[in-house]
């Protein structure tokens, strides 16, 4: 029998540092102007210059040392670190550079990882499962909200054109027993989105036994929304994608 879990946030599940949530000291030249990363967690310490996001970012995926952002901001603590006469400051940038080497060393490990065509990913560890969405590639991500809100797309149109919501939805999604009663049209598309996710195909390795209900569904789509703030990215890989797209040949 599935097992229904209870939402918990994407960052629930991260990993904690010492100074995580210190943003003064956020390299001024980073403030000028729009920035934005290809990571999805890398933009999002642009967006809050909140360090926990580089650090997770790194237990991502151990590349983005190599981004821009992240060489400029470690290049600015560790000058920071040599030019500042205050004890205080001395010890957190310490201890941030230090948390670049703790976030090398927590790789995150993608074998209990299982992603999905709907944007969903199955996670298990230590005995703990749970449903999020991935970071990295970013094209997964937006996969997730991309395919959300197609099904609000289909809704309104439906809507407008005055057609059976539940009995067109059904027909094209191939799903049954939905209520369209909400006036949250957001509401009505998670249990779409929930219906069609639990009738998908498990991953052969997949050992998780949990069940993706609307709440959930909306819930992580407002989580990933979030995280892809500013962000902009050609995810269409049958598209022309930007040179910074995993799926283009170098």
């Amino acid at each position: 029998m599935a097992k229904i879990l209870e939402y918990r946030s994407f960052e629930s599940f991260q990993s904690s540092y010492e100074h995580q949530e210190n943003s003064n000291f956020f390299p001024p030249s980073l403030e000028i102007g729009p920035c934005f990363s290809r990571h999805l967690l890398v933009n999002r310490f642009l967006i809050t210059k909140k360090p926990k996001y580089l650090f997770w970012s790194i237990e991502s995926d151990s590349n983005v040392m190599m981004d821009p952002f992240c060489t400029e901001t470690l290049n600015w603590w560790r000058n920071l670190l040599i030019e500042s006469n205050k004890t205080i400051d001395k010890e957190i940038l310490s201890q941030l550079l230090k948390n670049i080497g703790l976030a090398l060393s927590r790789h995150r490990d993608l074998s209990n990882s299982f992603h999905y065509d709907s944007g969903f990913v199955h996670n298990y560890r230590k005995e703990d499962s749970y449903f999020s969405f991935e970071t990295h590639p970013p094209r997964r991500c937006f996969r997730l909200i991309e395919n959300f809100e197609k099904i609000v797309s289909k809704i309104e149109k439906i809507k407008i054109l005055g057609g059976d919501l539940r009995l067109e939805l059904e027909s094209k999604y191939s799903i049954s027993d939905l209520n369209t009663g909400f006036s949250n049209y957001n509401n009505i598309a998670a249990q779409v989105i929930s219906k069609i996710h639990n009738m998908l195909p498990k991953n052969k390795n997949d050992k998780t036994d949990i069940f993706l209900t609307p709440f959930i569904a909306e819930e992580i789509y407002k989580d990933a929304k979030a995280y892809c703030l500013n962000l902009e990215y050609i995810v269409d890989t049958f598209q022309v994608v930007d040179y910074w797209s995993p799926d283009k040949k170098r």
